[in-house]
């Protein structure tokens, strides 16, 4: 069954900057190659191309330039758009996005909703907009045709929290592989292959970037860590990492790395991937480490464990334990940690493969539009509920 889909809340593809760009990057460009007829309402102003890319139509639409309005004002005009060219499943991501869904809910537009992390946590937001947060939440699943959970972890809390049912269908490994020759990047960013540590996030409070950065110092080890992430405002974690780094010149702050082969080359031939994510769901780029081949030392998450599984190492406090398990890293010498990142290689090709993923969002959006518009769906899938 070929579909008309249309989808709205990410900035645009192509993109590395956040998990819903790099996602869709990979996943619209596979559902057009299935014969699907898929339209991406872009942010003006962030995105000005309006030519297709890779079989996927790109619309601009305005957004405002601010970080706390951005996204609705951009997913207002959006929902219009669609509901006037009557596609046939749209697909939504950002819960943010909710009050726009009202639209095509009332309307009769079957609507697909990816609910992503728990926002409503996040020590970006102030109380006003928390409260937003989970206030779109908790109307999540009356204001939608389905529900998409990244985690089983992520489908338990929008069941316990807000009595909802999600299908689970997590982000997916990318097939993006490191470089066979890491000389032109280690030259780059003059580093040693597996004599330097990494971590990547945003840098936002609950991605523990600046605890990560101080167990590294307590670990007294002399190999570099890089920190590879930006933050789309004015983050007090930015302002501590530039603190601790003028005082240990080894933390090397890089920000974002647009190409994702030198990423996953920095990744890969690193002693270490210090991942410390704590807020829900499954992290995209936990799952371009794995697959990167890299070391991986994780936070101790329910959603890092469903991610990771036995495939790492894990600790809970960002003090000794953190410093201890990147001071046994260096003393392993090069590579640290062989059998793990072979394991990682192989449960991410195994369990997060894109056309495992493309298979189960294709199922749902063929399921949803079968169904009444005013009804909803959830589906079993490989990830939960077989």
């Amino acid at each position: 069954m070929s579909l008309d889909i249309g989808v709205y809340g990410a900035r645009g593809i192509p993109s590395t900057y956040s998990g819903y760009e790099t996602f869709l990057t990979v996943l619209l460009p596979a559902l057009a190659r299935r014969g699907h007829d898929v339209t991406l309402y872009c942010r003006r102003g962030q995105f000005n191309d309006p030519a297709p890319y890779r079989g996927v139509r790109r619309v601009l639409l305005p957004a405002l330039r601010s970080f706390r309005l951005g996204t609705l004002s951009h997913a207002v005009p959006a929902s219009l758009v669609a509901r006037f060219r009557r596609h046939q499943v749209v697909f939504v991501v950002n819960i943010a996005n909710v009050p726009a869904c009202l639209l095509g809910r009332a309307t009769g537009q079957r609507t697909v909703l990816n609910t992503d992390g728990q926002e409503w946590i996040r020590g970006k937001w102030g109380r006003g907009a928390r409260a937003y947060w989970r206030l779109c939440a908790r109307l999540a699943a009356r204001t939608t045709s389905a529900l998409v959970a990244d985690s089983t972890g992520m489908h338990d809390v929008y069941r316990q929290e807000f009595s909802a049912e999600s299908t689970v269908i997590p982000y997916c490994w990318t097939d993006l592989e490191p470089d066979e020759d890491p000389s032109p990047v280690m030259e780059r960013f003059s580093l040693e292959p597996y004599r330097y540590f990494v971590v990547a996030a945003r840098l936002n409070p609950e991605n523990n970037v600046a605890e990560i950065a101080r167990g590294y110092v307590r670990s007294g080890v002399r190999d570099p860590l890089l920190v590879l992430g930006e933050a789309n405002y004015d983050s007090p974690v930015r302002a501590e990492l530039a603190r601790l780094a003028g005082e240990f010149p080894t933390l090397r702050i890089h920000g974002h790395v647009d190409d994702r082969h030198t990423f996953a080359t920095l990744v890969a031939y690193s002693s270490a991937y210090i991942h410390g994510h704590r807020v829900g769901g499954i992290n995209p780029s936990l799952l371009e480490a794995m697959g990167s081949g890299a070391n991986v030392i994780a936070l101790d998450t329910v959603f890092n464990r469903e991610a990771l599984g036995p495939a790492g190492t894990y600790f809970s406090d960002f003090e000794q334990q953190l410093a201890d398990l990147i001071a046994s890293a260096q003393s392993e010498g090069a590579p640290a940690g062989i059998r793990q990142r072979e394991a990682a290689r192989c449960r991410v090709r195994e369990v997060f493969s894109l056309e495992a993923v493309v298979d189960a969002y294709e199922e749902l959006f063929v399921a949803v539009a079968r169904r009444c518009p005013w009804s909803t769906t959830s589906l079993s899938t490989r990830w939960y509920g077989e």
